[in-house]
Formats: structure tokens, C-alpha cells, sequence
């Protein structure tokens, strides 16, 4: 975990399934402070996510949506991810872009993916 212009960044590095789903979510949440505004998690490293992990995804950005922050993910065009998450309709329930810069810049700005 890192911070850039006070955004945390979660880079995840393994595979995302129904074997550490739950650890995943509840170490993401507790990123979230007070002051946060938003969460960028980024996938570019991730070679798999199974149901357990969109749902885990999924149940992030509600979570965070409740509290009036934003999830955001980082998922490469060029990641096996992105055919899976476009299926699944990922980016129509969750702020999804194609690099940290793009990510940052549409932050800085108030854009939406």
C-alpha cells in the first residue's frame, strides 16, 4: 500500500479467488480512513480472478459506497482481466481505467471511467 496525492494505492500482486477474497477485502478496507475519499486498487499484476473475487469487488465499491467514498480500479487493455471484467460488467458498477496516471488524472479532475 501506498499513497499518491493522499489516494491509497493497493497494488495486488496474486491471483484473486475464493482463497483469499475475504482477507483481501477486509485489508482494503481498513485502508480507508476518515479523510480518504477514494481507494485505487490496481489489478496489472493479477492474472486470475474467480466469482469469490468479483463479488469481493463488488462488495468493496458498495461498501465504500456507502461511505461515501469511491473504489477505483487499474486493469491494463492489454491484461486477460479486462475480457473477463468487461463480461462480467465490472466497469459498469466500479470506476475501472488503464493505468495509476489515467486513474490519478480523472481523480484530480472529478471524471468517472
Amino acid at each position: 500500500m501506498e499513497q499518491i496525492d493522499g489516494v491509497p494505492i493497493a497494488r495486488l500482486e496474486e491471483d484473486l479467488d475464493a482463497a483469499n477474497a475475504a482477507i483481501v477485502e477486509r485489508r482494503l478496507a481498513e485502508a480507508i480512513g476518515p479523510d480518504v475519499l477514494s481507494l485505487v486498487v490496481d489489478l496489472s499484476r493479477v492474472r486470475y480472478v474467480d466469482s469469490a473475487g468479483i463479488d469481493m469487488l463488488l462488495r468493496l465499491g458498495d461498501r465504500l459506497d456507502r461511505r461515501r467514498n469511491k473504489l477505483i480500479l487499474i486493469i491494463p487493455e492489454s491484461s486477460k482481466l479486462k475480457r473477463l471484467v468487461t463480461i462480467v460488467g465490472l466497469p459498469d458498477a466500479i470506476a475501472t481505467y488503464s493505468s495509476l496516471d489515467e486513474a490519478l488524472a480523472a481523480q484530480r479532475s472529478g471524471g468517472q471511467a
